[in-house]
């Protein structure tokens, strides 16, 4: 499986006096289950930066923290030989100059959330301003970003700033520009209607611009109610039901991913955490695979969503 959305960098910096439980951890979530993904390091307020991670403002510098985390991957070979997966990194707050995407693409990163919930110097986050959209700063990083050929993950952003962004990459587009987006980690407002998650237009321009759209195993984005529900095939039923519609707003399943947004590697409130996903990470391929063949998915369609539409997305097939 490809998870779309997995702050796993976030994991491993919060924890790297910890790399043994790291690895034993990652050898659960590896095994059988996730074979690549977009990797990401996760920025938020500088309060929740330190409530949420126990990570000081001190700590909080975009190119020495994935520098860091990458040294600790290759030296420790925490992702095993043969996955498929990019950098990413979610939340732009802290970028200090457009220019520091030099760096962070060399370092390997090729998708970017402008920004998280919160509104931030590039634009509108999707529990922020409504009437904030993209600035002037934030257009001159979406055409770096573009040249630069890095994926623009809309997910978190704020209608405003979603529609800003795709505008600005339709015209970019018919300039002759290379343009990537994806909605990583968002549902679907016709089934649940979250703030994070996306309307049938929204999922619609994405796909004219040949993006993928990553369904999340995240409970209050599939059903509108207490989460700590443990009747999981509700959760799971609500889940593929995102799926079958999205298979038909589409007219296929060639833009269509998975993700997981694990988080139970949060510093605070862990039971709140722990059951968040709809599916237990470690076994999430096992169990999405089982229930697409089981809902009318093809077997070619159901390796198509799990992972072969974000493998070709990203050029990984090779």
């Amino acid at each position: 499986m490809f998870d779309l959305h997995y702050d796993l960098l976030t994991y491993i910096y919060i924890n790297k006096d910890n790399l043994r439980g790291v690895k034993k951890h990652l050898k659960k979530i590896f095994k059988d289950n996730i074979k690549g993904g977009i990797f990401n390091l996760f920025y938020m307020s500088k309060k929740e930066m330190k409530d949420e991670l126990g990570i000081n403002e001190e700590g909080i510098d975009v190119i020495k923290n994935l520098e860091e985390v990458d040294r600790i991957i290759k030296e420790e070979v925490l992702i095993p030989k043969g996955f498929k997966y990019v950098y990413g990194i979610e939340g732009l707050d802290y970028l200090k100059d457009i220019s520091y995407l030099d760096r962070i693409y060399d370092l390997g990163v090729r998708s970017v959330n402008i920004v998280w919930n919160n509104d931030n110097k590039f634009g509108g986050g999707a529990k922020g301003n409504k009437d904030r959209g993209l600035t002037k700063e934030g257009e001159d990083l979406v055409r770096k970003l573009v040249d630069k050929k890095i994926t623009i993950d809309l997910s978190h952003a704020n209608e405003k700033t979603f529609y800003n962004t795709i505008d600005l990459l339709d015209r970019l587009k018919k300039e002759g520009k290379k343009v990537k987006v994806i909605a990583s980690h968002s549902n679907l407002k016709s089934k649940c209607n979250h703030v994070r998650n996306l309307s049938d237009d929204q999922i619609l321009r994405i796909k004219k611009l040949g993006g993928i759209i990553g369904i999340v195993g995240v409970k209050p984005f599939c059903v509108e109610e207490e989460m700590f529900n443990n009747n999981r095939k509700k959760y799971e039923k609500a889940y593929i039901e995102n799926l079958k519609y999205l298979k038909d707003l589409l007219n296929g399943v060639d833009n269509i991913g998975v993700a997981s947004d694990d988080m139970t590697y949060y510093k605070t409130n862990k039971r709140y955490y722990k059951h968040f996903g709809v599916f237990k990470h470690e076994r999430m391929k096992k169990r999405l695979e089982k229930l697409l063949l089981k809902n009318g998915f093809s077997r070619n369609e159901t390796e198509r969503i799990l992972y072969k539409n974000a493998e070709e997305f990203f050029d990984l097939c090779k």
